[in-house]
């Protein structure tokens, strides 16, 4: 009799035992899931506040999105017969605006789709940068530490971007005789490092 009545008080303490941590374990999974919910003001977009680029709008396709980069929404490729491939604004810059950054990957030697970062470091991107013509008396200018352009003077819809190629280059990949027709135009462009040896046709 003792025997059932303890098989019994074990049953039952068993069951109570069973629902207390049926109980307890059925709240830690409500406050859990709780905690994995998130709120308005937890939830946010990615690079809601960096950028909002339309999906077909992006020229580096193959890196994450950043601040000022160009998209087809504000710059278009040309072909040109004669000067070949070139960056159009479609918008509108003022002086010391930021006209878009860049990136790329980093080599140790030139390409023609390269700009020199600093001496044997080139950064090269043959989507944008490296379509930027080059002009002796350019709408734009470029730092390197930052790979921004920066317009130098007021640029319309449908300008070509231009840029001075020995601002940058100790000595170009290829050089070239300029036709930009700036009035100080120097001819023959062979790098920095040759601007003052007179090497002009």
């Amino acid at each position: 009799m003792v025997h059932l009545m303890f098989l019994a008080g074990g049953s039952a303490a068993a069951f109570l035992g069973f629902k207390l941590f049926e109980d307890v374990s059925e709240n830690e999974r409500k406050l859990s899931s709780r905690r994995r919910v998130p709120t308005a003001k937890t939830l946010s977009k990615p690079n809601e506040a960096k950028t909002s680029i339309p999906a077909g709008a992006r020229f580096y396709e193959a890196w994450k999105p950043f601040p000022d980069e160009p998209t087809r929404q504000h710059f278009n490729i040309i072909d040109d017969e004669t000067m070949g491939q070139g960056l159009i604004a479609l918008v509108p810059f003022q002086p010391g605006d930021t006209v878009f950054k860049f990136t790329g990957k980093i080599l140790s030697e030139q390409t023609l789709y390269t700009l020199q970062e600093a001496p044997g470091r080139y950064v090269e991107d043959p989507m944008v940068m490296g379509k930027i013509l080059h002009s002796c008396d350019p709408n734009m200018e470029c730092d390197m530490t930052t790979r921004t352009f920066r317009a130098r003077k007021p640029i319309s819809p449908n300008d070509y971007l231009t840029m001075d190629y020995e601002s940058t280059e100790d000595e170009l990949f290829r050089s070239f005789q300029c036709r930009c027709g700036a009035p100080d135009c120097r001819g023959l462009i062979r790098g920095k490092k040759f601007r003052n040896t007179n090497l002009t046709a």
